[in-house]
């Protein structure tokens, strides 16, 4: 017998905070035959390992599988090739879950049969523990993954966690993390399953704790990982040309956004500022994607004369330094 959850936790390097993800997982009410947990270590080179290989020797419904370092899209997709449960849902090994939330989130998919539920999440800092929080609210709403584009989703934000996503779903529509990308892979993954879904769920249940950390990605960005972010932007607003009214102008939006955010980096990072043309170059072929009446008054000098945008725009912000 299948289990009806699989939660999916990519690991590389967070020894001191996978053991208090992994126990916020195994405290939720669930019995262990309903869930399977699998960890892709993507070749970690502190303990993160040793501490996993524990837990899952402890415990039989918890899989450790290894990889050589390929990055966090490649160990999600390693882990959804591996799954079998009826629905799967994505934690970060540096977070953690509300205590009885994930329950609470499965049984209302379940008893509304929908694709996707989307919970309540909040950012919690460092030295927080599960224990700290609660959820006592659970009221939902029901819509298409297109309404929630346009009533739920917002600029900055595109998580793969906090959600519960039928697999098959993801199986029946080919969707994937895009490979080798470390930036922006999770939005370019939830759009495309909320632009197949049918039947999504809201809910402020409150599932899901956000530990920011200074070493994420986010606080390590190069170049490299600049451009991988582009080809997520590349492929939303693929995604985006092909539909319609409020889901365009919205997916739109969200790409301008992000670009805006990859623009941001290269001004202000001095050892990305030096790769200046080629990111300008990418962007300006991003622009391209869409449609002109979408792109904000902000864009539209970058897009004429992007180069001289950056120079100007790093000469002004190195004043403020």
């Amino acid at each position: 017998m299948h289990p009806i959850l699989s939660v999916i936790i990519p690991l590389y390097n967070c020894e001191p905070f996978i053991k208090p993800c992994l126990d916020s997982i195994l405290a939720q009410p669930l019995a262990p035959s309903d869930y399977e947990v699998i960890i892709v270590d993507d070749g970690s080179t502190d303990q993160s390992v040793a501490v996993a290989s524990g837990y899952a020797a402890r415990h039989g419904h918890i899989h450790l599988i290894r990889q050589e370092n390929q990055g966090v899209a490649c160990a999600r997709n390693r882990a959804l090739q591996a799954a079998s449960g009826d629905y799967v849902t994505f934690v970060d090994a540096d977070d953690m879950l509300v205590g009885g939330s994930l329950s609470t989130v499965l049984q209302l998919a379940l008893e509304t049969q929908a694709e996707m539920v989307k919970a309540a999440h909040t950012e919690v800092p460092q030295e927080a523990t599960c224990s700290d929080y609660r959820s006592s609210s659970c009221t939902m709403e029901r819509m298409s993954g297109e309404e929630a584009i346009v009533r739920l989703t917002k600029m900055k934000e595109g998580y793969c966690w906090g959600y519960l996503l039928s697999r098959r779903l993801i199986a029946d529509h080919g969707i994937c993390f895009p490979p080798q990308v470390s930036f922006m892979e999770d939005w370019a993954f939830i759009t495309q399953a909320l632009l197949h879904c049918q039947r999504l769920v809201s809910t402020d249940t409150l599932l899901y704790l956000y530990r920011r950390n200074s070493a994420s990605c986010v606080a390590t960005m190069t170049t490299g990982k600049l451009l991988q972010g582009c080809r997520s932007i590349e492929l939303v607003a693929r995604a985006a040309r092909q539909t319609r009214g409020d889901v365009r102008s919205k997916l739109s939006a969200n790409v301008c956004a992000n670009i805006n955010i990859v623009l941001w980096y290269t001004i202000h990072y001095r050892r990305i500022y030096r790769d200046k043309r080629i990111i300008a170059r990418t962007l300006v072929r991003l622009l391209d994607l869409v449609d002109r009446s979408f792109i904000p008054r902000s864009l539209k000098p970058f897009r004429f004369f992007p180069c001289l945008y950056i120079i100007l725009r790093h000469r002004l912000a190195s004043r403020k330094w």
